[in-house]
């Protein structure tokens, strides 16, 4: 079963937010990836230290990651995205075909650098999705 984890957008303040929610929730830091660590990364020293992607779990259990938008559109009232795990390449196919029926492709489904196959879509109902596989 595909299990659904919410992801926390924010414009720059991404650390202090991954720190902040892992004091609240008494909640361990997993993961803390930076946008200076991808293949090729050309930005500038400030965007690079931005938080590409980090997860917070407590108990084991992951249940919130953490981004810096690495584009404009995320203002407050709509930081919240859904990224959703899939079990298959046919399961991960068949949300993103039928996410994108009027909808809007954010990131077209392919095998992303960390390997995993994933996609982001903006569904007709304006709700941003993550997909992710592997």
């Amino acid at each position: 079963m595909p299990f659904a984890v919410p992801y926390l957008v924010f414009n720059g303040e991404g650390q202090e937010a991954l720190t902040f929610y892992a004091d609240v929730f008494e909640a361990e830091i997993t993961s803390v990836q930076r946008f200076k660590e991808m293949k090729n990364f050309d930005g500038d020293a400030v965007f690079g230290e931005r938080l590409m992607h980090s997860r917070l779990a407590k108990g084991g259990e992951e249940f919130i990651y953490i981004t810096d938008a690495p584009y404009d559109g995320f203002t407050i009232g709509n930081r919240v995205t859904i990224l959703i795990n899939f079990e298959s390449e046919d399961d991960i196919k068949r949300a993103y075909d039928a996410l994108i029926i009027g909808g809007k492709i954010e990131m077209e489904l392919q095998v992303a650098f960390w390997g995993s196959t994933y996609a982001q879509v903006t569904d007709k109902f304006g709700v941003f999705w993550q997909l992710n596989f592997g």
